[in-house]
Formats: C-alpha cells, sequence, structure tokens
C-alpha cells in the first residue's frame, strides 16, 4: 500500500489533469475525440510554430547578410531582441495563472534569486547560441548551415544523459550516428561557393557546431530547471522563461555591439543597403518575430514533453530549411549534400520512433499507476 501511495505522489501534474480530462470526456462529452487527442494537437501546432520559425529565420538571418548586412552582433541582438511581442501574453497567462488549478507535491515556490540565476544562466547561453549562428549564417549556405546544426541532436542526447537521466537506446544511438556522420561527410565534402575561402567555410562550421552544443545545453537545462527548480508548476513559466532568458540575451549582446564599435557602421549598412531602408527595417523585425516563436514553442515542448523530444521537433527544420533555400536564394545543392539530407532525415525518423516507444510506454505505466490508485482509494 505505501508503494501504491509512493507512485501517487510521483505522477506528474499533466499527467493528472490528463486523467481528470479523460473521466470528463467518459462522461459522454460530443467532443471526446478531440479532448483524447488534445496533446497530440498541440505538439502539432508548437512543432509548426517551431519550424516555421527556425527555416524563417535561417533565410532572413542570410538574406540580411546576402543583401549587404555586416553587423554579426546586429543580426544576433535581434533574434533575441522580440520578446516585447510576448508581454501581453505575459499579462494574460498571469490573470489566468489566478484561476487555474495547481496539483503541486508539497513545493514551495522557488526562491527569487534561483530563479534569477536560472534565467541569468539560460540567457547567457542562449546569447552564445545567437552569436555563433550569426557566424554560420555569414559564412555558410543555408543549406549547410542548416545541415550542419542537425548535430544538434546528438549533443542533446549526451547533455540528457547527464542532467535529465534519459537513456540511450538504439534508436537513439543509430540518430546520434547518422547526424555526425552526416556532419564529417559536409566538412569532408565543401561544395561551397568558390567566394567562400577554406578558412571562412571552417569559422562558419564550427560556429554553427558550437551554436549546437549551447542550444543544446538550454534546451537540457530548461528542462531540468523545469523539473527540479520550477517543478511543473504553471503555464506562465513558459512565457516568462522566454521573456526572461531572451531579455537577458538581448542585454549582454548589446554590451558587444557596443563594446565592439560595430554600431559606428550601421548607419553607413542601412544606407548602403541593397534592397533599401525600409527592406532591412522590415527583414531585422522579422527576423525577431520569428526567433521568438522558435524560442516559444521550443520551452513549451520541453516543459510539456523534454528536451529531447523538443530538439528532434525544433530540428525538423534543418533537413528542410535548405529545400527552401533552393527555391527562394538557389542554393545548389549536389552531389554528398543530398545523401547528408537523407542521413538527416533517417536520423530524425529514428529518434522520433524511439519517442514514440517511449510514449506507448508511458501510457502503460500511467494505467498501471492508476490501478495502483483505485486500490489504495478503495481500501
Amino acid at each position: 500500500m505505501e508503494e501504491a501511495q509512493q507512485k501517487l505522489l510521483d505522477i506528474s501534474n499533466e499527467e493528472i489533469f490528463e486523467n481528470e480530462n479523460d473521466n470528463i470526456e467518459q462522461s459522454g462529452s460530443t467532443n471526446s475525440y478531440i479532448s483524447k487527442h488534445k496533446w497530440w494537437y498541440q505538439v502539432a501546432i508548437f512543432t509548426s510554430f517551431s519550424l516555421i520559425g527556425e527555416v524563417v529565420t535561417s533565410l532572413l538571418v542570410n538574406t540580411y547578410y546576402a543583401k549587404g548586412g555586416k553587423s554579426i552582433w546586429l543580426a544576433s541582438f535581434v533574434q533575441n531582441a522580440g520578446f516585447p511581442v510576448l508581454l501581453p501574453f505575459l499579462y494574460y497567462a498571469s490573470l489566468k495563472n489566478n484561476s487555474q488549478i495547481e496539483v503541486i507535491k508539497g513545493n514551495q515556490e522557488p526562491q527569487i534569486c534561483i530563479l534569477f540565476l536560472v534565467y541569468v544562466v539560460l540567457g547567457l547561453l542562449l546569447g552564445g547560441v545567437s552569436v555563433f549562428n550569426s557566424v554560420g549564417l555569414k559564412y555558410l549556405q543555408v543549406s549547410t548551415y542548416s545541415l550542419t546544426s542537425t548535430t544538434k541532436l546528438g549533443f542533446t542526447t549526451i547533455f540528457s544523459f547527464f542532467l535529465n537521466a534519459h537513456k540511450f537506446t538504439p534508436s537513439i544511438v543509430n540518430s546520434v550516428v547518422l547526424v555526425t556522420t552526416a556532419s564529417i561527410i559536409l566538412i569532408l565534402h565543401n561544395n561551397e561557393s568558390v567566394e567562400t575561402s577554406c578558412g571562412k567555410f571552417l569559422l562558419g562550421f564550427f560556429s554553427t557546431i558550437g551554436g549546437s552544443i549551447m542550444y543544446s545545453l538550454v534546451l537540457s537545462l530548461t528542462e531540468f530547471s523545469y523539473r527540479k527548480i520550477l517543478k511543473g508548476r504553471k503555464f506562465i513559466d513558459i512565457i516568462e522563461m522566454s521573456i526572461y532568458q531572451t531579455l537577458v540575451a538581448s542585454i549582454v549582446i548589446l554590451i558587444g555591439l557596443f563594446a565592439s564599435g560595430d554600431w559606428k557602421n550601421l548607419i553607413m549598412e542601412i544606407e548602403h543597403y541593397k534592397l533599401g531602408k525600409l527592406s532591412y527595417v522590415v527583414i531585422l523585425f522579422f527576423i525577431s518575430i520569428s526567433c521568438q516563436l522558435n524560442v516559444v514553442a521550443s520551452i513549451w515542448l520541453v516543459f510539456k514533453v523534454n528536451s529531447l523530444l523538443s530538439n528532434v521537433l525544433n530540428n525538423l527544420g534543418a533537413p528542410i530549411t535548405p529545400i527552401f533555400a533552393v527555391i527562394i536564394l538557389h542554393d545548389k545543392i549536389k552531389g554528398l549534400k543530398l545523401l547528408v539530407m537523407f542521413l538527416a532525415f533517417w536520423g530524425f525518423a529514428s529518434h522520433i520512433y524511439q519517442q514514440y516507444l517511449n510514449y506507448v510506454k508511458a501510457n502503460e505505466e500511467l494505467e498501471h499507476n492508476s490501478r495502483d490508485i483505485s486500490e489504495v482509494s478503495s481500501s
């Protein structure tokens, strides 16, 4: 009996909410099918947001550079400066939170200093991700950059193993091997344009790898902080984490912009931009919006699922972006790069299959726990 009671305490908030929703569905609701699959619909919606954010950001940052933009610091800054658009959502979420049901395992509110430290650390890492990615997009074709960024899968697997106790399985190992092989092929088969020297290619390639490492760490630490510090408290945490970590990243990058003296060249850059001043501003604006969309979607997926699946779904845009790059930016994909795309798709499919197996196993365990709870209640 004590073991069953302990299992009851170990069930997460979301599982309890899902059980409550299931009971409501069984009462004869005409929307039972939709309610039953609500979680999947939400995952699909936020995955779409993440893909749109990833693809649009990559294309727009590359366009910024291709049409006369030169500032790595500015390109990095606008990737985080879109957080003010979330303030109305934060206000709305704070109102809803007052009437929202919370099922908390005896947790107290996290201390302000601990939350501050979490947001600062994540913000610093996110700022580094933006700078590394900006360098990668400056010196690589969008297709090469996107395919190189698939290494996030491997790094997230490693960090999640140590921080969040995720297990290595044959499917996960297969996925890591595939994306690692794809990256090795890319660096050995450099078919970038003649305008890109070998030195710039290597700088862009390893900067993208660095951004992948830091972004994987951000996702894994986000899951760790959610499970161990926030402990599954409220929906508002998603909005707050999105705002505060991008605010910190924006401040850090802004300091770098002024400390480097790069800000002195911005007026001249605007004046000589090939597409005109208005297009310059519009491109930077939509970079900030698309990035913020990606950040919110990624954090939601981490909170509702885990950092591994969040990274898998978030990086589905990596093998998809080259297709848009060919259509819109006229990137050239030939030779071994096609093989790399195939390996990337295969790696993602392997990862998604493993997450499906995890989902099935979790449902079976949840049903088992529910039976134990029923036995405890009846005794």
